[in-house]
């Protein structure tokens, strides 16, 4: 099922040089206007996801992600869910952990205090326009039109009313909002078109400690009244009261403001500011990013940021919905959340007072980076990694430096930045990887010195692979960082131990010898070769959990004995088998990619090796590559969750890159192709990850590496287009653009295997080639074909 809003073909190549200060933004201009957000639909496999899935009127990594919900309660089916029948409000946050500032638009007797469920409106899909940037939809109960859009830190709102003898707008301001309650509310009327105000947000199961967030919203007409709706003591329900000195308050309090005798067609405007420090500097974002009243030009500057962000990949053939998929893609790619404001201020909480810190500025004052709110980058290395240091380093940094903040201010680098928090979700040190692909790849802008100490920390007790997943507390041992110093592994009692989630010792094993390669790297790139060494030892770790008499990892007790029961699938739990983290054996078995080489030994050779994952992906297929959800340790091959996502190209290292690009172009296909409400991404999205898996997977390139090494390189598999175009900024000058071509030539659209190639002008029979050649600029031509060359890059160059 297609999106309603209609789809345009582009064949445009755009070369684009971006100043950023902020959200995705150029202060150049440009000649043709480029409109690749024609491409996107949104609405792609919105019927079951996350919160913070979907992105409507919104700018690449805005603060303000303004979008409808239709349901609240949790992360998971929460948020906008397509089928649904009814809009329950528009809310201003959509992050994995962080959430607030519910409006709704209604007619009629302000119901306010009965709940956010009773001021709902009938939506169709059909009276709905989605795009990246903006949304438009009729609140069919109350006959409004309701237009959204978007600065970095600003939302703007346009509703249009029947006649109608009394509107309001509803703030449910202490209402839950996706996975978030809210502890306390506050809100008072500023001036006649103005109300400004806080939410204090409530700890969650992820974000162990509560957070605010501020707003000023200001209305283009002014309001004729000002009230609200507060709980009095001893009573569950709200009642509507007065305000008290313009001020109501309270847990689960809410204000409105009404209009009086609306003409029909009358129109509302209303600018939303927000801020994670304060109030005034909520109205500082407002000021500095919306001064004015006219939404169209909003539109249009946010459809101009989007194309700018989208723009960096062009792309010509292909079929329409490849095309789609793409740019559907690259959009969700920005997924991650600026929360500084517009000074570079932000909010530190991991002390046991929040604190408020800013950001290093520019002469203008403006910040010269930012800092993100978003989900962790467990297994990023097989995505957006690979993506932020090709094409988008600036973000890469964004998000290395975020990581880094929370180890200057509190001493330990952080696995993820939820309400300016430390938040221990999944196992190991996942910030690592990235920051040694972009030292690897010459793109870091952070200091590297201190990104290695603070990696190195975290390699030991005393660091964050000291805590389990979600571990935390004081006395964190979950991690079993110092068994796995000790033995070399962590053993089977890592299950007993501890008091956090994803206790899988196999899994923490193969994680952190992976991890400590990249440290390795680290250490080589800043000279340190006696730390390299050690760190190179360490990531051998791999080979005490490989048992090589039944050619899988296995859990291994503390004593050496490998745990009884064993098998490649979990034959009971279906989240997890035993010793592996969302996953089992036959996913985890993989995961050496710092030594494939070795694995491929140690599992006999390389006919062996690729029988075993042939054999993988066969029984896979039928199941589209995927498990549900929580059923993770029951598949062969799971592309619906991250350890699983460097299989496919796992072939080319053994001998076979033909069935790499066989697999590759199946589980695409397959599994990641779909461009219907229904089909895409199978559920868990992730903020950006299998987006980014996506894209590299449409224009043929990877690494199962990470990008991490002393002398990185690029996989080729078989590209989706005739011709892409990747505009990324000079390692040299970052103002600087330079770009790499990848011409395929095919007679049909189903040849996917590489019969020659050619790397600048010169035969390629290798299936990799350096970064540091891409990086320069350049063309890769292929010739594709219906059958495979399966001669063709085995020949190092």
């Amino acid at each position: 099922m297609k999106s309603n809003f209609r789809f345009m073909r582009t064949g445009i190549l755009f070369y684009i040089i971006l100043v950023f200060s902020g959200c995705a933004s150029d202060t150049s201009e440009t000649k043709t206007k480029p409109d690749f957000t024609r491409l996107v639909d949104p609405l792609i496999d919105t019927h079951q996801s996350r919160f913070d899935y979907f992105a409507s009127a919104t700018v690449p990594f805005g603060m303000v992600a303004l979008s409808p919900d239709t349901k609240h309660g949790d992360l998971w089916n929460s948020g906008y869910l397509y089928d649904d029948k009814y809009i329950l409000n528009f809310s201003h946050i959509h992050n994995a952990q962080t959430a607030g500032i519910p409006v709704m638009p209604v007619t009629g007797p302000c119901k306010g205090n009965l709940g956010i469920k009773a001021s709902k409106s009938r939506f169709s899909h059909e009276k709905e326009t989605v795009k990246p940037g903006y949304h438009k939809v009729v609140l069919e109960d109350y006959g409004v039109t309701a237009e959204l859009t978007a600065t970095c830190r600003v939302g703007m709102h346009r509703y249009v009313f029947p006649q109608s003898e009394e509107a309001h707008v509803l703030f449910d301001l202490g209402a839950p909002v996706g996975p978030t309650k809210m502890l306390y509310s506050w809100a008072r009327k500023s001036n006649e078109n103005e109300i400004e105000g806080y939410s204090v947000m409530a700890p969650t199961f992820r974000r162990k400690k509560p957070f605010m967030v501020h707003f000023v919203a200001r209305f283009s007409k002014p309001f004729d009244e000002f009230a609200g709706w507060q709980k009095p003591e001893n009573s569950d329900t709200n009642i509507l009261v007065e305000p008290e000195e313009n001020i109501v308050k309270g847990k689960g309090s809410g204000v409105y403001v009404s209009y009086n005798n609306l003409q029909d067609g009358e129109e509302i405007l209303m600018k939303v500011g927000i801020s994670y420090v304060s109030i005034s500097n909520a109205r500082l974002n407002m000021e500095t990013e919306l001064a004015h009243w006219d939404f169209n030009r909003v539109v249009e500057e946010a459809d101009t940021k989007w194309n700018e962000y989208l723009g960096r990949i062009g792309v010509k053939g292909g079929t329409h919905e490849q095309q789609v998929k793409l740019y559907t893609d690259l959009m969700h790619t920005t997924s991650k959340r600026i929360s500084n404001d517009v000074d570079g201020s932000y909010s530190d909480w991991t002390g046991p007072q929040p604190v408020i810190r800013r950001l290093p500025v520019d002469k203008n004052g403006r910040p010269e980076r930012q800092f993100f709110d978003g989900d962790g980058l467990w297994g990023s290395q097989w995505n957006l990694n690979i993506l932020w240091s090709l094409i988008y380093p600036e973000y890469g940094n964004w998000m290395a430096e975020t990581f880094l903040e929370y180890y200057k201010n509190a001493g330990m680098m952080s696995r993820c930045s939820w309400g300016g928090n430390y938040s221990y979700v999944m196992v190991g040190d996942h910030s690592t990887p990235l920051l040694a692909a972009l030292m690897s790849t010459g793109r870091a802008t952070f200091d590297q010195q201190m990104a290695y100490t603070a990696s190195k920390k975290n390699a030991f007790p005393g660091g964050i692979r000291d805590r389990a997943g979600y571990e935390s507390g004081a006395n964190p041992s979950g991690g079993g960082i110092d068994w796995y110093i000790d033995l070399g592994y962590v053993p089977v009692e890592i299950a007993d131990r501890g008091a956090g989630y994803h206790r899988g010792g196999t899994a923490m094993t193969l994680e952190y010898a992976y991890q400590d390669w990249c440290i390795a790297t680290m250490a080589m790139l800043l000279g340190k070769n006696v730390e390299a060494e050690m760190f190179l030892d360490r990531s051998e770790n791999w080979r005490n959990v490989l048992d090589t008499e039944t050619g899988w990892a296995r859990p291994r007790h503390e004593s050496g004995k490998w745990m009884d029961g064993f098998a490649p699938v979990s034959l009971n739990s279906r989240f997890s088998a035993p010793g592996f983290i969302e996953g089992n054996s036959a996913t985890y078995s993989f995961y050496v990619p710092q030594n494939i080489s070795g694995l491929i030994e140690e599992m006999g050779d390389r006919d062996k090796f690729i029988e075993k994952l042939d054999s993988s992906f066969t029984k896979a297929q039928p199941y589209r590559f995927i498990t549900p959800h929580g059923e993770h340790g029951t598949g062969w091959v799971d592309y619906e969750n991250q350890p699983s996502c460097s299989m496919a190209h796992l072939f080319s290292h053994a001998g076979a890159p033909w069935k790499t690009q066989y697999w590759v172009n199946q589980v695409k296909k397959i599994s990641y192709g779909g461009t219907d409400p229904y089909s895409g991404y199978n559920g868990d999205e992730d903020q950006g990850q299998l987006g980014a898996l996506g894209v590299l997977m449409a224009i043929g390139l990877f690494d199962v590496q990470g990008c991490v090494g002393k002398d990185p390189t690029l996989e080729i598999t078989s590209p989706l287009f005739d011709k892409i175009t990747l505009s990324f900024p000079s390692t040299t000058d970052r103002k600087q653009f330079n770009s790499f071509e990848i011409i395929t030539s095919r007679k049909n659209q189903d040849d996917i295997y590489i019969q020659k190639a050619w790397l600048n002008g010169e035969e390629w029979n290798d299936f990799q080639f350096p970064v540091s050649v891409f990086l320069e600029g350049g063309k890769l031509e292929l010739e594709l074909g219906a059958e495979p060359n399966k001669k063709w890059g085995l020949k190092q160059n």
